[in-house]
């Protein structure tokens, strides 16, 4: 299904299961809706999956401002509440997250509750910041002067990922089908738009959001474990999850373990 603004397009699904919740899952960079495809027959209730901007078969052009982190977060929430006008779980895995945390300080009288893998609220520092988007920029001009498949193999071999090179050869197989999936200006776009360089320093902001907070970390992602204990410490109403035998992307490397803490506090 289709969800039009006035410039863009996004893609989504929905899983229906049993009675319960809505939910609205949000994938990371290079991804699309059928990450949580596993995670998402596994939870109560209605489940919207979408592809963000730049990525799967949502819209790969536009103005950076469409691509902003705050401009996809006010869309997102026209998607929901087209569909319902009940309050949603809402689960955003590394950029996912990041747009999920957008969403839930923009518009928190529609999050029932907020669901942080893996991700961040953004770079406080401005020189800190300032070296994250000449990051981006310069990630942004290797996609647009090299192949996909080169861009990949590069992004595959990143240490934030090493842990996944021991997973089984089928799930490897399809992490990297969905990254070569991708478009090149899509990407770029994205990188651009809503990359951590470019997008708010929502660090100040967390004391202030009420909604109940859970957040998630791998055991093998030091980065992401001090980042979220951070977060964890200046959110009021949170809980804070270490994942064993995880790294960035917990829902992949541990769906089970994963999925048991969702609906525990889902």
């Amino acid at each position: 299904m289709f969800f039009n603004t006035k410039q863009l397009s996004y893609y989504y699904i929905i899983v229906k299961n049993q009675k319960g919740p809505f939910w609205l899952l949000l994938h990371g960079f290079m991804g699309s809706h059928n990450d949580f495809l596993t995670i998402a027959k596994q939870l109560p209730g209605t489940v919207i999956i979408p592809d963000l901007l730049g990525h799967g078969q949502s819209s790969h052009s536009g103005t950076l401002a469409d691509f902003s982190i705050e401009h996809q977060a006010d869309d997102l929430v026209e998607l929901i509440t087209s569909i319902t006008f009940q309050k949603v779980n809402v689960l955003g895995y590394s950029m996912g997250g990041r747009l999920a945390l957008s969403l839930a300080l923009r518009h928190p009288q529609i999050v029932q509750k907020l669901f942080l893998e893996s991700s961040t609220a953004g770079i406080a520092d401005n020189h800190e910041r300032k070296a994250r988007l000449l990051n981006d920029q310069k990630l942004a001009r290797r996609l647009q002067e090299d192949s996909l498949k080169n861009f990949v193999n590069f992004w595959e071999n990143l240490s934030l990922f090493s842990s996944q090179k021991k997973l089984p050869i089928h799930l490897q197989s399809f992490v990297r089908s969905q990254r070569l999936k991708q478009s090149n200006q899509g990407l770029v776009n994205s990188l651009l738009g809503m990359g951590t360089g470019t997008m708010p320093n929502y660090w100040d902001k967390l004391k202030t959001l009420n909604t109940e907070t859970i957040l998630f970390a791998g055991e093998l992602d030091p980065k992401f474990k001090k980042i979220t204990t951070q977060m964890q410490h200046l959110l009021p109403h949170s809980d804070h999850f270490i994942v064993n035998n995880a790294g960035h992307n917990i829902h992949l490397e541990q769906p089970k373990q994963f999925t048991k803490l969702i609906l525990k506090r889902g």
